[in-house]
């Protein structure tokens, strides 16, 4: 795990699409059309809250950030220390320099609040992860 931070900005003007919409089962996806969207062809990844737990879906393009969260044996979403109106997703890897991808919180589906809950990892294959997360809005 290498420290670095990958920074996902949401540029309104570029993105002029449908909304991003689940199907669920519980806290698991059962289908969204997020593949298909205009933010994952751009590289963008999407935090979606149901059930109590997050679901971080990381598009195909982003094989860094897949290979450190698939990995991970827990993870922490805080308020960015980098950027302005993002949130830190950070694979806590227990080292000093944990990788970590600042989202924009326009790429957030609902308010993030604190608590401990669980952080299920996506990618276009399906779940990569089911880990502990600490929320810390």
């Amino acid at each position: 795990m290498n420290g670095k931070t990958i920074f996902n900005e949401y540029h309104p003007r570029e993105h002029q699409e449908q909304p991003v919409v689940f199907s669920n089962d519980g806290a698991k996806i059962k289908s969204t059309n997020y593949w298909t969207s205009g933010y994952a062809a751009s590289g963008m990844c999407y935090l979606s809250g149901n059930a109590g737990d997050w679901r971080f879906l990381i598009p195909d393009m982003q094989g860094e950030a897949i290979r450190e969260f698939s990995g991970v044996k827990r993870a922490t979403i805080e308020p960015s220390i980098v950027h302005a109106r993002s949130l830190d997703i950070i694979a806590e890897d227990g080292t000093n320099t944990p990788f970590c991808i600042s989202l924009d919180r326009q790429m957030v589906d609902r308010a993030v609040t604190r608590k401990r809950c669980r952080l299920l990892v996506y990618t276009s294959a399906g779940l990569i992860n089911n880990v502990p997360v600490q929320v810390c809005p």
